[in-house]
Formats: C-alpha cells, structure tokens, sequence
C-alpha cells in the first residue's frame, strides 16, 4: 500500500509529462480500436455481401458441377433433398437454381455471361438481389421470355429496358439452343463479377432453355447467421449422398474473400505493432526522465534501507498505473468513435471501382470484435511492460552516495 501511494505521488509530481503520456497511450489504443473496427467491418460486409448476393450460406450441387457447370449434371433426388431442408434447424430459406454458361447478344454484339435461372420469389428469401435493382422492375415468376441484367453488361452491350437479346447455350443433349429473351430490369451490386458477367431468367425458363426438364443445378441455403454451418454441415450429410452430392459452403465457392480478411488482418497486426513501439517509447522517456529527476531521492530511500528490488517495483507500479489511466481513456474514446460510425458508415463513392474488383461495400459500418481489443490491450500491456524494464532496471543500479551526492 506504502508502494501504491508513493507512485501516486511521484506520478502527479509532473502533471503535465504524466497526462501526456496517458494521452498517448490512450489515442493509440483509441486509434487501434478503430482500425480493428473498420478492419472487422470491412471484413464482416464482404462476407455478408458474398452470401447475400451471390452464394447463400451453403449450397448442394451434383459432384463436380461447381467447377464444370457441365448442363447434365443436376442434383441427384433434388426435390426431395430440397423437401428434407425445409425440416432442418437452423434453416431460413431455400432455393434452387439453374446455372450454365451462355452467350448473350444482339445483332452487334455479344459476350459470354454466366446465366442463373431462379425461382423470383424464393431467391428474394435468399438473396439480396431484389434489393440491388437499378433500372427496371425484378423478375416475376410467370415471366418466361424475360431477363434482368448487370450494370456493367449493359453497358458493355448498350442495353437498355425493353430491348431484346438472343442467349445461347449448349443444352443436356449437347444440341445449341437459344430464345428471345426481353430485359425486364438491370441491377447494379457493386461487384464487377456479378455487374458484369451475370444474367437471371426464371428457373422455368432456364429449364426449357437447357432441355433438363424438372431437375436443378444448385440447392441455396440460407441460414440463421454463420455460426450454424458447422452444425448444419452434420444434419445435412445425413439427407445426401457423398458419392453424389457436392456440399459447399460460402468461403469454399469463393475463397477469396477469406484470402483477403487474412491479408487485411496481417496489416492491421503490422500497424498495431508499431503504434505499440511508439507508446512503449513515450512511457518509458517518461519514466526514465522521472526517474533522473529523482536521482537524489532514490538514493536517499535506498541509504535508509529500501531495496533494489522495491526501488524497481515502485518504477514498474507507476508505468502500470499511467497505462491503466491510458487504458481507460482509449476503450472510451475507441468504443464511441467506433460504435458511433458503426451507425452512420464511412462512405467510399469515389473508391467504388477500385472496389468493385472485391465484394466490399462502398460504405462501411465499424464493428467492436471483443476478441481483438483484448489482444491490442493485453498486447499493449505486455510491450510497455517489457520497454518499462529498462528504467526500472536502472533505478535500481543506483549506488546510494553517488545518487544523493549526483550534481
């Protein structure tokens, strides 16, 4: 307790070097929170974005589909595979789709896309793509010669609502079909993959296109939120079949956006990092400078019999204090500037194209992950810590006469 007054004391000698350096550790922890924030945000959007958009959380198809698209290859038992999923847990919604590649053109031009056939009102309860609509109106489910397209499509190919497209495709048996199809709407995502190689008709009439009478290419899932797939994942192998059946979740079809949430992370730990060195730097000059000014007075207190071993925790105390003080202040300051954006975003519109190469958002919303502000603070006390050593180390060297008797 003797120890704990005595650093009070010495720490409120020099307000103004103390409540410097309380600053400093608190605006870097703020500052980390806040990166951590937009990082986790950033990174939380993409993966949304991802499952919202294009993939759901999980998605059934025939062995080897996904990377062939091959047209024969529809999903063995599909509806009554999709008829089991409706009776799982944790289950939202569920669609099927048609997919195969094609070519959609004019009498100018032409460029081959990826086309979707869907379900209107089941891919609403999946998707998010009803909401991304530009131009136009969404599919209907009785629209059998209709299309909608991406923005960046139409503008490739200069169409505009109401004008007419051929898409052609290679059938189930091997034959080149193709129909008249009328846009109905263009949507715009923000993602080059989908605003620009991406076409959806109705699932009757992808159907029809490809000859594969009432099968189905790809079984959407969507969950309650994706801390259920592993559980999911168990139930579901017990309705498939793994010798026919390929079970995909969102981060295996587009393992990118994983590649990226990592990368961003090892910059953000590269940052915490030097912002740690730099506060552990202006904690110690503050204690070293407090510790000569004090040079008299420690070598009194070890004449009269207080210890090496005292002196240096006396040193260490008050470092840990001024960082308890600069802990405080930084979760406060980094919880409000970060919760406070998580409500109204950071907008990016003039990054839109850079981003459009991603699934990032040109708007983003901080997030507070718990996990990593107890990393930067248990991270941030360790260095300090450490860096505080040295002064501590060197107050207790102090040889007693020639400390009191220093000029």
């Amino acid at each position: 307790m003797f120890l704990l007054k005595l650093a009070f004391l010495n720490i409120g000698r020099n307000p103004r070097r103390s409540i410097i350096t309380v600053l400093a550790v608190g605006v870097g922890l703020a500052a980390l929170i806040f990166l951590w924030g937009f990082s986790d945000g950033t990174n939380e959007q993409m993966r949304e974005n991802v499952i919202r958009l294009l993939t759901g959380h999980v998605q059934i198809h025939a062995l080897d589909f996904e990377r062939s698209l091959s047209p024969e290859l529809t999903v063995p038992d599909g509806s009554a595979v999709l008829e089991k999923l409706k009776t799982l847990p944790h289950v939202i919604a569920v669609t099927e789709r048609v997919k195969c590649e094609a070519l959609i053109g004019t009498s100018e031009k032409s460029r081959g896309i990826l086309l979707t056939g869907i379900d209107p009102i089941r891919e609403a309860q999946v998707t998010d793509l009803k909401n991304h609509m530009k131009e136009g109106e969404f599919l209907g489910s009785t629209e059998h010669r209709k299309v909608i397209l991406g923005s960046r499509l139409a503008q490739k190919l200069q169409l505009h609502i109401g004008d007419k497209v051929v898409v052609m495709t290679q059938a189930i048996d091997g034959t080149l079909a193709g129909y008249s199809y009328e846009i109905k709407g263009i949507f715009h995502t923000g993602s080059q993959v989908l605003d620009e190689v991406s076409a959806y008709i109705t699932f009757e009439s992808a159907q029809e296109l490809l000859s594969v009478g009432h099968e189905t290419h790809e079984i959407v899932i969507r969950l309650a939120s994706r801390k259920a797939i592993p559980s999911f994942l168990g139930q579901v192998k017990q309705i498939t079949n793994a010798e026919q059946h390929e079970i995909l979740t969102w981060n295996q079809i587009i393992p990118e956006v994983e590649q990226w949430v990592q990368w961003s992370e090892a910059i953000i730990r590269t940052i915490l990092l030097a912002v740690m060195i730099v506060i552990g730097v202006s904690i110690m000059n503050t204690v070293l400078m407090s510790v000569f000014e004090r040079t008299r007075e420690l070598g009194v207190m070890m004449a009269i019999g207080t210890t090496p071993t005292q002196v240096i925790r006396l040193i260490l105390l008050e470092t840990f204090i001024l960082q308890l003080f600069g802990i405080a202040l930084g979760l406060v300051a980094g919880y409000c500037v970060t919760f406070y954006f998580g409500k109204v975003g950071i907008a990016f519109p003039e990054l839109e194209q850079a981003f459009s190469r991603s699934y990032m958002s040109t708007v983003t919303y901080t997030r507070v992950e718990p996990f990593h502000v107890i990393q930067s603070i248990i991270t941030l006390l360790i260095l300090t810590s450490f860096i505080g050593l040295y002064p501590a180390w060197k107050a207790g060297r102090m040889e007693p006469i020639k400390a009191i008797y220093r000029p």
